[in-house]
């Protein structure tokens, strides 16, 4: 876990070996985040700069400088804390600029779709993103949805969180100059449910779920949507959007503006505007809250080689009762200043 500098041209410029603590998080279907606190020396003032890269070359994620930080404490110390995201947030810089309609395609296209219109390929020459390069990874499940205005990140985010997918930029190593490689990709199944791959289980009885927290919240549970799309009053075209039929005490609602969906005066079909109107609502579905977090001992599941970032694994903890399938959606690997290495997941129910 140690990290390199690099400069935009993604050129080493420094190994940064002598730091005072590091926080590397990754995540599964949304952006991670790092932290880096180096004692005040020439490399720090000479080689970091705003915009420059952060990598390792045990991981393929990249992280980009975003914050510079120097403190000098009663005692006349000076360190310099760095901190940022990973290149993925670059996928923030960009919004779905003009009405974007799918109809029945798949969520791979979509997203890749969407990429193509802000970044590879966009009308507008000042909107590309030089040497980057859009994925092959394909999703079965298909969706018609429409896009106005949005973020292209939080776009692909709410994608991938509901069709459980993950997504990272790396950076390919083998052109010149060297490219942004965005990609799809779905976590291994290591759970009892399967029999192809090898299980990675996490239990008390195995002495390598060391603390656990378990949590469990319906306080922001939405079941159905009510979406608004265009017209007036009683002509108003709506639509309810839910996963499965919810009743009674068992049903939480909400309700969702969605004006700026248009059928481009009947372009669109009805059938294909309320199928988007229906996209546009899911997005705001909530299932009740499920986490599980807490410190685990690697030593016989070892992280990146029995089980990797959006893979699921078993969860047991006897003393609970809990037994549970769980997808590993965050990684933060932390070095402190005494030298200690902890790995402190996430699992996504």
């Amino acid at each position: 876990m140690i990290p390199i500098i690099c400069n935009t041209a993604f050129e080493k410029l420094a190994i940064l070996d002598d730091f005072v603590s590091f926080i590397w998080s990754s995540r599964y279907n949304s952006v991670g985040d790092f932290e880096l606190v180096l004692n005040m020396n020439d490399v720090a003032l000479n080689y970091i700069k705003k915009g420059y890269y952060l990598l390792r070359e045990d991981d393929d994620h990249v992280g980009i400088v975003e914050n510079i930080k120097i403190d000098v404490n009663a005692d006349g110390d000076e360190q310099m804390i760095v901190s940022g995201r990973f290149i993925d947030s670059i996928l923030a810089r960009r919004i779905v600029a003009e009405q974007t309609q799918f109809n029945e395609q798949k969520v791979s296209d979509v997203i890749y779709g969407l990429i193509d219109d802000a970044i590879v390929n966009p009308d507008d020459d000042d909107r590309k993103i030089a040497q980057f390069r859009n994925g092959t990874y394909e999703v079965a499940a298909t969706i018609t949805c429409q896009f106005t205005g949005k973020n292209l990140l939080d776009v692909i985010q709410n994608l991938c969180e509901e069709y459980h997918l993950g997504f990272k930029i790396t950076i390919s190593d083998t052109l010149i100059p060297k490219a942004f490689n965005f990609n799809l990709y779905q976590g291994t199944d290591r759970t009892y449910n399967q029999s192809v791959n090898p299980y990675a289980v996490f239990s008390d009885k195995y002495d390598n779920l060391l603390t656990a927290e378990y949590l469990e919240s319906y306080e922001n549970l939405v079941t159905d949507v009510l979406v608004a799309g265009e017209g007036e009053g009683t002509d108003r075209k709506t639509a309810w959007a839910s996963k499965a039929t919810n009743t009674g005490l068992n049903r939480y609602e909400m309700y969702k503006d969605a004006r700026n969906m248009s059928s481009d005066e009947g372009y669109i079909s009805d059938e294909e505007y309320i199928a988007s109107l229906v996209a546009e609502g899911m997005e705001s579905i909530t299932e009740y809250t499920q986490a599980f977090s807490g410190q685990v001992d690697f030593t016989n599941v070892k992280y990146k080689t029995d089980i990797n970032l959006g893979d699921l694994c078993v969860i047991e903890c006897s003393k609970w009762g809990i037994n549970i399938n769980a997808r590993l959606v965050e990684v933060i690997e932390s070095i402190n200043e005494q030298g200690v290495y902890t790995i402190t997941p996430t699992f996504g129910l």
